[in-house]
C-alpha cells in the first residue's frame, strides 16, 4: 500500500443559505438523459486513487472501523482519499454547486436521505445506476424501505444504504444522580412515559441545577417528528408540513421548551455544542443511532460511562437520518468506486461499525445480527436491543423533493427563539416565508 487516507474534517459557515440549497431543485438533467452504459468491474491490477466527499462523520466512521485499511489492504491497488464536512447542509450546498458545474466531484458522494426524493425525481442522469454495475446483486440486500428511497420511478438505483437512524434519547447519568433524580434507563423509563413527562422532569432538573435538560431546540423537533407517520409530505408525494398534525404543533411544542429554558443555546454541530458533550452543560439529547459515535467523539474516553441510552416513551420508534453511497456519472473510477461503496456497506462492516458503537446498519441481515450489542461507553446500555426496536417501530415517512430545504428553514427559525428571542409565531411566520421563497 503506497499511501494513508487522508483525512479533512472541517465545518463550513453556520449558517446556510437555503436558497443554494434549491439550486438542485431546479436543475435539469446534463444531458437530457437517464440512460447509461454498464458499469464493468475495475481492473484489480491497475493502480487506483478513489476519492471521496463525505458529511457528518460517514467516512470518519469508516476509518475509525479499520474498514478503509482493511479494504487496502486486500486490494493493495486501491487508495483511497476523504474529505468530510461536518454539517450535512454546507456538504449539500458545495455538492449542489459541482453538480450544476458538472466539475471537481469525488468518486463517491453520499447522499442524506432527505435528498433522495430530489436525487431520484430530478438528478438521475447525474448519477450512476448501481443496477447497470457489477455489484447490482448488493440491491437486494437491503429492505424495500431503504433502497425505495434511492430508486428512480423506472428502476434505478442511485446509492447503497450505509447507515439508519433510529431514535432513542441519551442521557448524562452523572449529571442526573448530581440532580438527584433517575439516572438509569429502567428508572427513567418509568418516569419518561410521554413528552409531558419528559418536559416535566426536565423542569425538576434545571430547577435543581439551573442547566438545560436538553442540548438544543432542533434536536427535539426532530425527536418529536421522527416518531409521527409524516412529516413534511403525504402519501401522494404534496407537501402538507403548513397544515398536517406533525409539523406545527412540534414546531410549537420545541419552541415552547426552548422559551421555558429546558433546550441550551446551541446550534448543533457547532464548537459550543461539541464541546458541550464533554463538560455535561446539558443533560439529555435525541439521539439517532450515529450520534453514540459523534458523542464518544467529542466527550472523550474520560466520560466513559458517564452516558447510557434510553429507548422512547410508549414504545415508539423514530428515524432520524441514514445516507446512501453514491457514485457521480462524471466519476472515472466508478466501477472501483461502487466496488469499494459495495464493501462498506457490507453486513459485515454494518456490524462492524455498530459493534463499534458508531453506526446502526440498514443492511438486512446485519440488523438482525446486531440485537445483542451492548456499549460499555454508554453504561453498558442494551444499544442493539434499543435501536432494532425503534428501527422495527419507526413509521415509513414519505420524502419530498424539498424535504432537505423545509427542515434547514424550520431548524433555522427554532434556533431564533432560543437564540435572538423571537417569539414561535413570528419564528414559524420567517420559516413559511423563506420555505415559499426557496421550495422547488
Amino acid at each position: 500500500m503506497t499511501a494513508r487516507v487522508h483525512r479533512s474534517t472541517a465545518r463550513l459557515l453556520a449558517s446556510v443559505t437555503v436558497g443554494a440549497l434549491a439550486l438542485a431543485a431546479c436543475s435539469g438533467g446534463s444531458d437530457g438523459s437517464a440512460e447509461q452504459t454498464p458499469v464493468a468491474a475495475p481492473d484489480e491490477e491497475e493502480p487506483v486513487t478513489i476519492t471521496v466527499d463525505s458529511f457528518g462523520g460517514i467516512f470518519d466512521n469508516y476509518e475509525k472501523a479499520g474498514l478503509l485499511d482493511a479494504y487496502m489492504d486486500e486490494h493493495p491497488n486501491v487508495t483511497i482519499e476523504f474529505q468530510e464536512t461536518q454539517d450535512e447542509p454546507d456538504y449539500w450546498t458545495a455538492l449542489t454547486t459541482k453538480l450544476n458545474s458538472g466539475s471537481g466531484l469525488a468518486d463517491i458522494q453520499p447522499i442524506e436521505i432527505s435528498r433522495t426524493a430530489l436525487v431520484t425525481q430530478q438528478q438521475q442522469d447525474r448519477w450512476v445506476d448501481l443496477t447497470q454495475s457489477a455489484e447490482a446483486d448488493h440491491i437486494d440486500d437491503y429492505p424495500d424501505a431503504k433502497n425505495g428511497a434511492i430508486t428512480t420511478e423506472d428502476g434505478a438505483v442511485l446509492g447503497f444504504g450505509t447507515d439508519a437512524g433510529p431514535m432513542a434519547i441519551c442521557f448524562r447519568t452523572d449529571k442526573l444522580e448530581e440532580a438527584g433524580l433517575p439516572a438509569t434507563a429502567d428508572e427513567l423509563s418509568q418516569e419518561i412515559t410521554d413528552w409531558d413527562a419528559y418536559e416535566s422532569l426536565g423542569q425538576e432538573y434545571t430547577e435543581a441545577t439551573g442547566e438545560p435538560w436538553m442540548d438544543t431546540v432542533s434536536g427535539y423537533y426532530r425527536l418529536l417528528t421522527s416518531v409521527e407517520p409524516v412529516r413534511n409530505y403525504d402519501e401522494e408525494g404534496e407537501p402538507t408540513w403548513e397544515t398536517n398534525d406533525t409539523v406545527r404543533p412540534a414546531f410549537m411544542r420545541a419552541a415552547a421548551a426552548a422559551e421555558q429554558g429546558l433546550t441550551a443555546d446551541y446550534e448543533q454541530f457547532s464548537q459550543e455544542w461539541n464541546t458541550a458533550m464533554s463538560t455535561g452543560a446539558f443533560a439529555t439529547l435525541a439521539c439517532p443511532a450515529w450520534m453514540l459515535g459523534y458523542i464518544k467523539q467529542q466527550a472523550g474516553d474520560e466520560n466513559a460511562g458517564n452516558w447510557s441510552v434510553m429507548p422512547l416513551p410508549q414504545e415508539l420508534g423514530g428515524n432520524w437520518g441514514g445516507s446512501y453511497l453514491s457514485v457521480p456519472r462524471t466519476s472515472e473510477n466508478a466501477g472501483a468506486a461502487i466496488q469499494l461503496a459495495a464493501f462498506l456497506t457490507s453486513a459485515e462492516s454494518q456490524n462492524e461499525l455498530f459493534n463499534q458503537g458508531l453506526s446502526f446498519p440498514s443492511h438486512s441481515d446485519s440488523v438482525e445480527q446486531v440485537r445483542d450489542v451492548t456499549d460499555a461507553y454508554f453504561s453498558d446500555a442494551p444499544i442493539g436491543e434499543i435501536f432494532s426496536a425503534s428501527y422495527a417501530s419507526a413509521p415509513d415517512q414519505p420524502l419530498g423533493v424539498d424535504d432537505g430545504v423545509i427542515d434547514v428553514a424550520l431548524t433555522e427559525a427554532l434556533v431564533s427563539v432560543r437564540t435572538n428571542d423571537v417569539s414561535p409565531e413570528d419564528a414559524w411566520n420567517t420559516a413559511v416565508q423563506n420555505i415559499e421563497n426557496q421550495a422547488g
